[in-house]
């Protein structure tokens, strides 16, 4: 029996590549597995970089920005080479993620995405072909505004004044796009939300909330992003109320779309970079999972996904959580659906990361050794040794 573990990160405790090694390790104890695959995976957000590095073997630089708070940093980016050009991934929430801030109303007037633009012109300027950038995580609420600056749109607010620093979107009254000087290099966006960039189910009214906004700057925030729209749409028609993603990391898929960015569905931009599904094909089982599968999960999360890509290909699939709050149904495309809980714990134990590496271990090599006890009496099929 060959086996692919492609277990997505439990945030807080382990990550994939973590999670990954300690169940493939269990799992090559056992005399009827021959072999055990290990796939760090991620959709585009935290994990991205490793996942892409694990399997491509690109190099990690270090490269200076500043954070979302403004305060000097060195952001890691992976160099590799893929469809022979050398290409660049960054994690945006490495230079503006949500647990670099302890979110408040300060620091949603504070953040802003400049470092993200300093951070692409200078990848840009060392000769990069192309810039992977994934979204996930992020503690700006700026609409991108910040980014947009750094390429050379101005802001000025009700009075006219100049805007220069923070959140510019929570002032912004008018934008100027002729002065922009658009990248050279082709920009891809890792997506993992459709979201537009404002309204009901835009950016600052669905998001903002989580990063520290109050009412009256959700308010502020979305109706500022609605009128910066039209103009946009005026001038370069880009409609950031129909285009999916634009209300990503608070607005930053907009803004990118702006700088003639291509979206693209996080998971399949990057299991199609790391070759995930022509790896999938040679195994006869695939393990997954997430810290928690509930009914979020079915709309795209990891661990539906991989199932999904799959049945494609006939292959069982098994996945485990640290909290599971959906059942196994005849429609799921999963074989099964297993928490790693043992016994009643509390939220701190339980994300404890060594107790959790050893409960995924564990409990998925109790589901293999009774899966096969049960093939061997007639009562399942099973792949070969």
């Amino acid at each position: 029996m060959k086996v692919l573990v492609a277990i997505d990160s439990f945030k807080g405790s382990a990550r994939s590549v973590e999670l990954n090694r300690a169940v493939a390790k269990k799992l090559n104890q056992l005399d009827f597995v021959e072999s055990t695959a290990e796939i760090a995976i991620a959709d585009g957000g935290e994990g991205t970089l490793t996942s892409v590095q694990n399997s491509l073997n690109g190099t990690v630089l270090e490269i200076p920005t500043i954070d979302l708070m403004g305060n000097p940093i060195n952001a890691k980016v992976l160099s590799f080479r893929a469809d022979g050009k050398r290409q660049a991934l960054i994690e945006s929430a490495d230079t503006m993620g949500l647990d670099l801030i302890k979110p408040n109303a300060e620091t949603v007037r504070t953040a802003s995405s400049k470092g993200l633009g300093l951070l692409i012109k200078e990848i840009e300027r060392r000769g990069f072909e192309k810039v992977i950038i994934t979204l996930g995580g992020s503690g700006v609420t700026d609409g991108g505004l910040g980014l947009l600056k750094e390429y050379g749109a101005a802001f000025v607010d009700a009075q006219q004044n100049n805007l220069e620093e923070g959140n510019l979107l929570l002032d912004a009254r008018e934008i100027e796009l002729s002065t922009i000087k658009f990248p050279e290099i082709p920009i891809v966006v890792a997506n993992d939300v459709t979201n537009p960039y404002f309204g009901e189910h835009g950016a600052f009214q669905v998001f903002s909330q989580q990063k520290g906004a109050t009412v009256e700057q959700i308010q502020q925030l979305d109706a500022n992003a609605k009128n910066l729209s039209q103009v946009i749409f005026k001038e370069l028609k880009i409609d950031l109320a129909t285009t999916e993603g634009a209300g990503a990391a608070g607005g930053l898929g907009g803004a990118l779309a702006i700088l003639g960015a291509k979206m693209e569905p996080g998971f399949k931009l990057i299991t199609e970079l790391i070759n995930f599904e022509e790896r999938l094909k040679t195994v006869d089982v695939v393990v997954t999972g997430e810290g928690s599968i509930d009914q979020q999960s079915l709309f795209g999360k990891v661990p539906f996904a991989i199932a999904e890509l799959a049945a494609r290909y006939q292959k069982p699939v098994i996945a485990i959580c640290g909290k599971k709050s959906i059942t196994n149904h005849e429609s799921s495309p999963f074989s099964g659906i297993f928490s790693i809980q043992t016994r009643p714990i509390s939220l701190t134990d339980a994300m404890e990361k060594e107790t959790t590496l050893t409960n995924a271990a564990e409990l998925v090599s109790s589901i293999f050794i009774t899966a096969f006890q049960l093939s061997k009496n007639g009562g399942i099929e099973h792949g070969s040794k």
